[in-house]
């Protein structure tokens, strides 16, 4: 029987495997909902400084089992959701249901009230099952290329 999975506090450890899952997953499952184009600019991300950063000074929980990593969730201070990966070999398995339900448990722990966060095509309907509501549609660009976001927050219940 497969060993059960592990959610732990993110590490400065765990970065080196982060950025890799985070780019595997986006080069991988990418295609399915963007362009060539999105997918290259979106998957650079990984190497840009602020990703590495946000790594290191937010709140973050890692999902681990037998020694690797599955999948990830940060939050910071002002309840800000900004990165919620699961590797592309463990997508579709509830795992990112587990991290985001990590995420708000940890952020009522914190006493943080409201959470936002920018989802994407990928993750808009698994935030809406999580009680998220949609405050708008965002629209951006990484390296010349647009993208729109979906605009989200979530409160915690009185």
């Amino acid at each position: 029987m497969p060993e059960q999975p592990d959610i732990v506090p993110l590490s400065e450890q765990h970065i080196p495997a982060l950025i890799a899952l985070f780019e595997q997953s986006v080069r991988q499952r990418g295609p399915e909902h963007y362009s060539e184009a999105q997918v290259e600019q979106w998957a650079l991300g990984a190497h840009h400084p602020g990703f590495v950063s946000q790594l290191r000074e937010h709140h973050g929980w890692v999902l681990e089992q037998a020694g690797a990593v599955l999948g990830f969730v940060t939050l910071s201070d002002d309840g800000h959701l900004s990165l919620l990966y699961v590797s592309p070999d463990h997508q579709r398995q509830g795992l990112g249901g587990l991290l985001l339900a990590t995420a708000l448990s940890q952020a009522a722990r914190l006493g943080i009230e409201t959470l936002t966060t920018e989802a994407s095509a990928f993750s808009y309907g698994l935030f809406l099952r999580y009680g998220f509501e949609l405050t708008g549609l965002e629209s951006v660009e990484r390296g010349g290329v647009g993208f729109i976001r979906y605009r989200l927050h979530w409160r915690l219940p009185s």
